[in-house]
């Protein structure tokens, strides 16, 4: 069941006995003769002479609030699912396609560590021509294998491609092949005995073989003894060099410096302006601890639930708790002259 939203009952901000006393005891007959969830607060400190009659009675102070202003935890914040920074491109945009996600924050035991956009992985696709792009972001082979859907022949799979190789295809015949190999090398190939032995002998860091060509135990033998991973794809070498750079791990693309986070408190008012100017679709919450809640989102705002009121023991906005404007005024109940509040709705006014 959906808990209902607080609706705070309010003194003014110097508050004496009687606005205390009005806030506390008006919750309390509203919750009895309605279906809400009446709070008392208090815009002030308690003077001593309340305190005595609080303790005398045996009341417990209302809680105190200094502003009324619409918070982040008062809209509604999209609960996105984290990412992993290990996931690969690929995953990722299989994902955010999925669940129609512009921007997902990547997390790490609740602390936030990046953020990724569709536009970032548009642009590790479209921008990036390093051929060692794999090897720079430290890509492990199990990304390979996944992005692929490869079979590890010889290797492991929790190995980090090596630092020095660049992703090469083996189109050329050996002699030309073994000009160009250079140790740590990702080659691409197919059936083909002669560039597969070439890469061995020349320290290739891995080789791909395409549409699912078998590998005869003598390059294995021979790739154990020289350190060189195996992987088997059933893909041509076409698909599989277009998919393979897609296996680039997160953390190499993600987001992760001046980040743009609201806190659950920060107040709308003060974060407009810079959702306005900053133009992302989505920005993370954090709590008070710093750890990743959600995203909130643009939209958001214009469906925001501001929240609401009660005043008691007076009606003049200079009395009224800070941000009073902001908030929705349901009721007055005072017993001086008439004030100077405006409100945007009809109000009960006793």
């Amino acid at each position: 069941m959906t808990r209902k939203k607080d609706v705070f009952v309010i003194g003014h901000k110097n508050p004496d006995t009687d606005s205390i006393c009005s806030a506390i005891a008006y919750a309390n007959l509203k919750n009895k003769i309605s279906d809400g969830n009446y709070v008392p607060k208090r815009a002030g400190e308690v003077s001593n002479e309340t305190q005595y009659v609080l303790d005398f009675f045996g009341v417990e102070s209302p809680a105190f609030i200094n502003h009324v202003g619409t918070q982040v935890k008062d809209v509604t914040i999209k609960i996105t699912p984290s990412l992993s920074k290990e996931m690969s491109l690929k995953n990722a945009w299989i994902t955010m396609r999925d669940m129609q996600e512009a921007t997902m924050p990547i997390v790490n035991e609740g602390k936030l560590e990046g953020i990724i956009s569709v536009k970032d992985i548009a642009t590790a696709n479209m921008d990036i021509y390093e051929t060692r792009i794999l090897a720079m972001s430290k890509t492990k082979y199990s990304n390979i294998l996944d992005t692929i859907d490869g079979t590890m022949v010889v290797g492991d799979p929790e190995e980090v491609v090596p630092q020095e190789g660049k992703i090469l295809i083996g189109a050329a015949n050996p002699d030309l092949l073994e000009t160009y190999v250079e140790p740590g090398d990702i080659l691409i190939t197919g059936n083909r005995f002669e560039s597969q032995l070439c890469a061995v002998e020349m320290n290739a860091g891995c080789i791909v073989v395409c549409m699912g060509a078998p590998v005869s135990k003598t390059i294995q033998k021979l790739a154990k003894e020289n350190n060189c991973s195996i992987i088997s794809t059933p893909h041509d070498t076409y698909m599989t060099a277009r998919l393979i750079s897609q296996s680039t791990p997160l953390g190499y693309f993600m987001r992760k410096e001046n980040l743009i986070t609201f806190s659950e408190d920060d107040f709308i008012s003060d974060i407009r302006g810079t959702m306005a100017k900053i133009r992302h679709r989505d920005f993370p919450v954090l709590d008070r601890e710093g750890n990743y809640i959600g995203m909130l989102s643009r939209r958001s705002l214009l469906e925001m639930d501001n929240k609401k009121i009660i005043m008691v023991d007076h009606n003049e906005k200079s009395q009224a708790v800070d941000g009073i404007d902001e908030a929705e005024i349901l009721e007055i109940i005072d017993h001086h002259r008439l004030g100077t509040l405006e409100t945007s709705m009809p109000v009960y006014f006793r």
